[in-house]
């Protein structure tokens, strides 16, 4: 699996800041098949789910290396349908 690396909106680094949860986002590995829209539920806690959405994924390549930029945004957009 690629290196996969996570970037919060402003909104979202606000509310994870809010709410504690930099250890359970820096523990957070997403595959590579994810897509922009789709739902991440970080749980956290009591089981409280914390729910962000894919808003843009990033390919990010260097000479040797290539990463997977993944931007999670709060709130969580709705489905589109």
């Amino acid at each position: 699996m690629r290196a996969t690396t996570i970037v919060l909106t402003a909104s979202a680094e606000r509310y994870v800041r809010d709410h504690d949860l930099a250890t359970a986002l820096d523990l957070l590995r997403l595959p590579e098949g994810c897509a922009n829209g789709d739902l991440v539920s970080l749980e956290a806690g009591k089981g409280v789910r914390h729910d962000f959405s894919i808003i843009r994924r990033r390919w990010v390549a260097a000479a040797n290396s290539t990463e997977l930029e993944i931007t999670l945004d709060y709130p969580a957009a709705s489905p589109r349908r």
